[in-house]
């Protein structure tokens, strides 16, 4: 997109109708810095609070928050800056003071006695990552995608874009934002150049695929005492990278509770793993003495699990209604759960080839002791109210080996594939 479009009064129109009007987009201007430059790029973008009013397959769409895990936090964890641009609060910052508090610690713990979680006031890394994926489009998937998803650089791309929309603390997120994959001529010069900028007063957000976290014995001089265990991450394509993470190895029970599906996971010989598992890092970074290599502390870490396609997926139910929905060529996206408790009305996926704008919700239930077939009564009365008793689709698998039929694609949808 040519910079002339910026600012220009004349504002680039959507398909998508709401009130008797076409919605407008904005032209985005997206600023990095690359060797003590300023770098400028535009993208189109939908208008601030505008995002609910496109249809649920346009790329412009939000999903309501009411239907989404950012509804978990408090008003203001999530802010939409004029420009489009959101500002978020995150837990523990990205300066450099003291060792951040480790993220992973309260992940996927329940409130006691079923209580409901309050709403949380500072977002975690694994809400920053749903963020990022969500924003870079990555949880959601067209046919089309099933050759880009193979090629990091694309992934990268979707990912830069989606930080140079999220302002955190003071600065735009990309500034502190980098990403570790396989068969990317470019990531490792773009690795290092944010490396650099970080310094010793910023945390570096890294994000890649993990091959492995495992322990290992820090090397001392001979006559020193033996130093404490620590855990390397280790990203796919990370040699290219020059770069070594290490964390506190204490960090390795947290994880294993937090993320027991990804932990077992990692436990696999990779060719034997049916998901794969994306980790960010929060980590302090410096140089080697040589330059050419980088070491980092990771103060958080945490994990996502994802379908081959880079789609998250929650439990193995979900990752064959994924694998199923991608063979049969359809258009869906996974709403995913940020820091929200589990009380939060929130569809494991939603259609958006169908004839219903909205999209339609999609329900994998998957365990059957009372209190999930109580919380699952309560979703169905709802999607029955909101949607129709045949407005959306739901699979109990602990009473049917396959899912039902998936509810039709519309005839626009469905020639749109051809």
């Amino acid at each position: 997109m040519h910079s002339s479009a910026h600012g220009d009064p004349r504002r680039p129109i959507c398909d998508c109708v709401a009130g008797g009007r076409r919605l407008e987009l904005a032209v985005r201007e997206l600023i990095r810095r690359d060797d003590g430059r300023q770098v400028r790029r535009y993208c189109l973008a939908r208008m601030p609070h505008d995002g609910t009013l496109h249809q649920a397959g346009c790329p412009f769409h939000e999903t309501d928050a009411r239907r989404s895990g950012r509804s978990g936090y408090q008003q203001g964890v999530i802010r939409e800056l004029p420009d489009g641009r959101l500002r978020i609060a995150i837990a523990g910052g990205l300066e450099v003071r003291q060792p951040a508090p480790e993220p992973v610690a309260a992940q996927g713990a329940e409130p006691a006695n079923g209580a409901a979680r309050p709403r949380q006031a500072r977002m975690s890394l694994l809400g920053l990552l749903h963020l990022l994926w969500e924003e870079g489009g990555l949880n959601a998937w067209s046919p089309e995608d099933r050759r880009r998803r193979t090629w990091w650089p694309t992934v990268r791309g979707a990912l830069d874009d989606a930080a140079a929309g999220i302002i955190a603390g003071r600065e735009a997120l990309s500034n502190v934002f980098a990403t570790v994959g396989y068969r990317d001529a470019d990531g490792p010069h773009l690795f290092a150049k944010v490396a650099r900028q970080c310094g010793q007063t910023r945390r570096i957000v890294l994000v890649g695929l993990v091959n492995q976290i495992t322990r290992y014995q820090p090397q001392v001089a001979d006559g020193q005492p033996p130093r404490p265990p620590r855990l390397r991450v280790v990203f796919d394509g990370v040699r290219n990278y020059g770069l070594y993470v290490s964390a506190p190895v204490e960090a390795e029970r947290r994880l294993a509770r937090s993320f027991p599906w990804a932990w077992k996971a990692l436990g696999q010989d990779p060719r034997d793993r049916a998901i794969r598992v994306v980790a960010v890092v929060a980590a302090r970074i410096q140089p080697t003495r040589s330059g050419t290599h980088f070491t980092a502390w990771a103060d958080g870490i945490a994990l996502m699990e994802t379908a081959p396609s880079l789609v998250p997926v929650a439990s193995f139910h979900e990752l064959r209604v994924l694998q199923a929905l991608q063979h049969e060529g359809r258009r869906f996206r996974k709403p995913l759960r940020y820091d929200a408790e589990r009380q939060v009305v929130h569809p494991d996926f939603e259609l958006l080839d169908t004839v219903d704008p909205r999209g339609t919700p999609m329900e994998v239930f998957g365990r059957d002791d009372e209190d999930y077939a109580a919380r699952a009564a309560e979703k169905q009365q709802y999607y029955d109210a909101v949607y129709g008793i045949r407005g959306w689709w739901s699979w109990d698998a602990t009473r049917a080996d396959h899912w039902p039929p998936f509810p039709p694609a519309s005839q626009l949808a469905a020639r749109s594939t051809k």
